[in-house]
C-alpha cells in the first residue's frame, strides 16, 4: 500500500480552487491502495499536517486548518515527525504560483521523492504563457499573434506599449497575466481606452503581461497523459452566457455547459489531439497536462492557447470529466494512471548517473 501526501491550498490566487480539487481527489482515491495524508498549505505557505484520512470529505472546509508559526519549522516539522518515506509519493494540487511553476517540484527533486505530475522545467515553462508562447512559436506550433510587456517596460513608456500593442495585436485583444491561472487578471478588451487600465489589473498578479488577438472561434481543452508514450482525449469545451471562460463561468456559474466531445469532424478531433500532444511533447510534459486550443472559425486553423499542467480536478473540471468520458473509465482509474506515471517518470529518473566515466 502506498503513501500518498496530499498537498493543497498554497500561496496562489487559486487557493480556494485547489481545496475543492483535493476533497474531489481525497473522496475519489481507492483507500485500498492508499493510506491518504492530506497537507494543507496556508496562504502563507505553512505546511499543516491532517493526520490519516479515513472517510470522504462532505464540505471542503473540513480541509482548511488555522496554521502557525513560519514557513521553514512547519515543513522541516511534517519530515522530522510525521512523513514516512516508504513507499511514499506527493500528489501536488496546488493550482498557480508556488506549485504549478515548477516551485514545489524542484523541491521534491532536492529531496528526492516520488511525485504526480510535471517535472521542474515543463512546469515552469508552461505556467509562464510569454516564455511558453516563444516555445511554441520555436516548434512551429500555431498560436493566437501575441505581445509581451514588463512591469518596467510599462512604468518607463507606458504610451510606447500601448502603440506598440495596437499595432502588434489591435484594441481587441485579452490581456493576461503571464504568471497566473483559472483566468485570474484576465481582461477582454474592445477598445484603445481600456487597453491601460487592464494592464494595471494584470501587473497586479506578475510583471510579466501577456497581450493576445482575440480569437473568433472555440475555445477547447484536450487532456494529454503519459511520460514518454502519449494519449489525448477527445476535445471537450464550455459553453456560457458570460462573455468569456473567465474564473466564475469555470468554477462557479451553474449555467456553464461542458460538452464533451465537442462537435468536430473525426479529422479535426484527429488534428487536435495530434496538436495537443505535439505542444506538451515540446515542453517536456510528463504525467498529464490539459492543453487549451482555439479552433478557429475562418479557416478552422488549430491555435494552442496555453497548458495547464495542474489542471483543475474538482467535481466539475474538464480533466477528469475527458478522460472518463473517452476512456470509459473511472475517477478513480484517472487517479491510479496519474500515480502510476509517477513512479515510472521516478524510476526513469532514477537510472541517471552524476558520476562520470
Amino acid at each position: 500500500m502506498k503513501n500518498l501526501y496530499l498537498l493543497y491550498g498554497g500561496k496562489s490566487t487559486e487557493h480556494e480552487i485547489s481545496v475543492l480539487t483535493a476533497k474531489s481527489v481525497i473522496n475519489n482515491l481507492d483507500r485500498k491502495k492508499y493510506k491518504i495524508f492530506p497537507i494543507y498549505v496556508d496562504k502563507c505557505g505553512r505546511w499543516n499536517y491532517l493526520g490519516k484520512n479515513t472517510k470522504n470529505i462532505e464540505n471542503e472546509k473540513e480541509l482548511v486548518v488555522e496554521g502557525f508559526g513560519n514557513v521553514a519549522d512547519s515543513i522541516s516539522n511534517f519530515f522530522a515527525k510525521d512523513f514516512v518515506n516508504e513507499n511514499a509519493i506527493f500528489f501536488p494540487a496546488m493550482h498557480g504560483t508556488f506549485s504549478e511553476d515548477g516551485t514545489i517540484q524542484g523541491f521534491f527533486d532536492i529531496m528526492d521523492l516520488t511525485y504526480v505530475g510535471n517535472n521542474v522545467l515543463s512546469s515552469a515553462v508552461c505556467m509562464d504563457k510569454g516564455t511558453a508562447n516563444d516555445v511554441f512559436a520555436g516548434n512551429g506550433i500555431l498560436q493566437p499573434e501575441y505581445y509581451l510587456v514588463t512591469k518596467y517596460e510599462f512604468n518607463k513608456n507606458k504610451d510606447l506599449q500601448i502603440k506598440n500593442i495596437l499595432e502588434k495585436i489591435g484594441e481587441v485583444s485579452f490581456i493576461k497575466p503571464c504568471n497566473a491561472g483559472s483566468s485570474v487578471g484576465v481582461t477582454k478588451v474592445t477598445k484603445k481606452e481600456e487597453i491601460e487600465p487592464a494592464l494595471i489589473e494584470a501587473f497586479k498578479y506578475d510583471n510579466r503581461v501577456l497581450v493576445e488577438e482575440a480569437v473568433i472561434g472555440d475555445e477547447l481543452q484536450v487532456l494529454v497523459m503519459g511520460n514518454n508514450i502519449l494519449k489525448a482525449s477527445l476535445p471537450g469545451g464550455v459553453k456560457v452566457t458570460r462573455e468569456f471562460f473567465d474564473y466564475e463561468a469555470k468554477y462557479f456559474d451553474e449555467t456553464t455547459d461542458h460538452i464533451i466531445p465537442w462537435d468536430l469532424t473525426d479529422e479535426e478531433i484527429k488534428e487536435i489531439q495530434s496538436v495537443a500532444k505535439r505542444a506538451y511533447a515540446v515542453t517536456n510534459c510528463k504525467g498529464f497536462a490539459r492543453v487549451d486550443i482555439f479552433v478557429r472559425d475562418s479557416d478552422r486553423k488549430m491555435l494552442v492557447n496555453e497548458i495547464n499542467t495542474i489542471p483543475g480536478m474538482t467535481a466539475v473540471s474538464m480533466a477528469p470529466a475527458m478522460y472518463m468520458k473517452t476512456f470509459k473509465k473511472t475517477y478513480s482509474d484517472f487517479l491510479d494512471e496519474l500515480i502510476e506515471l509517477a513512479v515510472e517518470n521516478k524510476k526513469e529518473k532514477d537510472s541517471l548517473t552524476t558520476n562520470r566515466g
